[in-house]
């Protein structure tokens, strides 16, 4: 008897009835909670009810996955719960979990049928089979959260451990370009998984096998989604077991862009920190904030991380946040403004050539620009420095990048972004740039900063991208 089994019968000995639905249900509860951590579980008045759930589950950081009915069951006779699961939605994609172990039927095991297209069979043994380790990540936790969230037909402690095994050999053989095991996963979830869960599945394995240095092409089975991988499949690809090879991550890259990556439901995994090595210097964004690090997350480790949309570099002193848009970052205002010398000082430091500045001085602007060309050490502008005593501060900054776009920096709010509408520049100039005319970065960070982006070169061309209206 499994350990869930054990813990469900001790429930049901509760001579109180609704003490023992509550102990069944929290015990329930926990464990679909150990599938995917990320899903929310709302519990009913009912139990054992024929039409009304038990249980609601939701996905907050996904609302693109419709919410799952669960009914729990005390029977464990499988014939009896195939027939009750025809009266049930099944627009509402059912569970019907059977709270022990299936019993034996004249048919022997089930697999999904037609009939199953949206409903999952669940037992005790199988709920436990599904319970991943929390440390490392893996291919359990993914399969464990995909059936949690899609998974349709029968399974059973014995079902539930194969499709485990084949998955993740699977896994494997699409890294090293392996045609059986890679077919048999695809199959796998093409069966025990609904359409759209399943493509995503399919569309994870696909990535592995061109990251692994196959093509698409010679994938073993036709693909419905093909080319880029969506926000879903990327999830589980950084949230499955860490992989260490550069060449892989340089080929996934170019599956994905920043906009899909700022809409994945993930916090900091290793495989976002090697992914982000090589996408740093291939992929361009619009804007860029730098904040104070106002919460100790534990760790004085430089690392990458999602949040609210928003791609964060973080550092023991700030944050670096990248968006694509201005308004996708937080409001901040009213930072330290610095006085014109600093200004310079950070421009000739880093060679930044700087094409206006603009300054105020109690109640009064000034502002100062050129052609074009870099005016930070311009004669006329040291005179009004001297002239100004240091009594000025300096608002705002348009500085170059490398690639000839423009940067539009705002001392007040933190913030760099690209001068245009279709400007876009890429993500190593535009974190590299913010950081050090925003900042008065110390030796180190600066070397950190130019460890973690890679060397600075000069892109070959300016990237440029038409934005939505609602960018404008």
């Amino acid at each position: 008897m499994s350990q869930v089994e054990r813990s469900i019968a001790a429930a049901m000995d509760e001579p109180d009835d609704r003490r023992m639905f509550a102990r069944v249900k929290s015990i329930v509860a926990h464990h679909l909670r150990g599938m995917d951590p990320s899903v929310n579980v709302t519990t009913t008045e009912f139990f054992n009810h024929t039409h009304v759930p038990d249980m609601v589950l939701r996905w907050p950081d996904r609302p693109q996955a419709a919410h799952r009915f669960v009914y729990l069951r005390t029977t464990s006779n499988q014939e009896e719960l195939e027939d009750d699961s025809r009266k049930l939605p099944h627009d509402k994609r059912p569970v019907l979990l059977a709270l022990q172990q299936f019993s034996p039927t004249q048919h022997g095991e089930r697999t999904a049928t037609a009939r199953d297209a949206t409903t999952l069979l669940l037992d005790a043994p199988a709920l436990q089979s599904l319970q991943p380790p929390r440390e490392p990540p893996g291919i359990p936790h993914l399969v464990s959260r995909s059936v949690l969230e899609g998974g349709r037909g029968a399974l059973n402690r014995s079902s539930t451990e194969r499709f485990l095994q084949t998955m993740t050999r699977g896994a494997n053989g699409a890294r090293e370009g392996q045609d059986e095991p890679t077919r048999a996963a695809v199959e796998a979830v093409s069966e025990q998984m609904t359409g759209e869960v399943a493509d995503r599945m399919s569309s994870f394995l696909a990535a592995l096998w061109q990251g692994g240095g196959a093509t698409l092409a010679t994938f073993p089975v036709a693909q419905r989604v093909v080319g880029q991988l969506d926000e879903t499949a990327l999830m589980y690809l950084l949230q499955s077991e860490t992989i260490r090879d550069t060449a892989f991550w340089n080929r996934v890259v170019r599956l994905i862009s920043l906009p899909v990556l700022l809409r994945t439901s993930v916090d900091a995994p290793e495989n976002l920190q090697q992914l982000m090595r090589e996408a740093v210097r291939q992929w361009p964004s619009r804007t860029c904030m730098v904040t104070t690090r106002a919460t100790d997350r534990g760790s004085n480790a430089w690392r990458w991380r999602l949040e609210s949309g928003q791609l964060i570099l973080e550092t023991p002193r700030f944050h670096l946040r990248t968006a694509q848009t201005r308004k996708s970052l937080p409001r901040q205002e009213g930072q330290s403004l610095p006085r014109l010398s600093e200004v310079q000082a950070r421009a000739d430091r880093f060679g930044l050539p700087l094409t206006s500045l603009g300054m105020v001085v109690t109640d009064r602007r000034i502002g100062y620009a050129g052609p074009g060309d870099d005016i930070s050490r311009d004669s006329q502008l040291m005179n009004i420095g001297h002239a100004l005593e240091g009594s000025e501060s300096v608002l705002e900054a348009v500085t170059r990048v490398p690639a000839g776009a423009l940067l539009e920096c705002s001392f007040r709010e933190g913030v760099a972004s690209a001068r245009g509408a279709r400007t876009q520049v890429q993500l190593d100039a535009l974190l590299r740039t913010t950081a050090r005319l925003l900042t008065e970065l110390t030796e180190e960070e600066s070397e950190m900063l130019d460890e973690l982006l890679g060397p600075e070169e000069a892109p070959s061309q300016q990237f440029w991208s038409q934005t939505s209206f609602d960018d404008l």
